[in-house]
């Protein structure tokens, strides 16, 4: 029963998260898509509201953590679809507006296993402390097709972090990648139940944990603060 209580909690703090922005809100922050070798163009969607009577105006800076050699990634904002060399630009939003952005994950020559962990920030240029931090996932099926995935609902916590980590609704998770938002795997865990994950050692700042099931399928991506 605490268990149940304490992931009810992590959750709660979770989704308060995901809506406390003051001008902003997005619908996600962890976007995870199967992307078939044979789909040369596989998209991931976001939907973001400006909760504002003003207009507002957003970057989205795109990071592209671990992404298959030779395939690339494209932004779409609610204004137009820029080129994949485009890693950073500006939109406006109306007052209340919604929209969609759009990641794409381009394999254009239809690369076997190809897959991306890619990072899309976005903050206000009005009124900067207001940010957020969207993870896409482009994972490749090539084992176990026959079996679903798990599904993307683990959390870390707590999150921003001293020192290391614990997972909650972990229990599809067998181990876990750390990777700086410069692609390099920073560490490496193979998971237990009620393990302690520690970031000892790693500098401050912004890392995407990778979670793969029994079968090593990447099945969800997310961000962790160690400060």
């Amino acid at each position: 029963m605490k268990h149940i209580a304490t992931c009810l909690a992590l959750f709660l703090l979770s989704a308060s998260a995901l809506f406390a922005q003051s001008t902003f809100r997005v619908s996600a922050t962890e976007v995870w898509t199967i992307a078939p070798h044979t789909e040369q163009d596989v998209e991931g969607h976001v939907e973001i509201t400006n909760r504002t009577n003003q207009m507002q105006r957003i970057r989205w800076t795109r990071t592209e953590v671990k992404i298959t050699p030779g395939c690339q990634s494209q932004v779409c904002d609610l204004n137009v679809c820029y080129t994949p060399f485009v890693s950073t630009q500006t939109f406006d939003m109306q007052p209340n507006q919604s929209g969609t952005i759009i990641m794409h994950f381009l394999n254009y020559d239809t690369i076997l296993g190809a897959e991306a962990v890619i990072r899309l920030k976005l903050n206000n240029e009005n009124q900067p402390a207001d940010s957020v931090v969207v993870t896409f996932l482009f994972t490749s099926p090539l084992s176990n097709t026959e079996n679903p995935l798990p599904p993307a609902v683990v959390k870390a916590y707590p999150n921003p972090t001293t020192d290391g980590f614990w997972l909650a609704n972990a229990d599809d998770v067998r181990a876990v990648r750390v990777l700086a938002l410069d692609g390099r795997e920073v560490a490496r865990f193979i998971s237990a139940p009620g393990q302690y994950y520690s970031l000892v050692g790693q500098p401050k700042g912004n890392y995407i944990l990778v979670l793969e099931d029994a079968q090593q399928r990447a099945f969800q991506a997310l961000e962790i603060v160690r400060r």
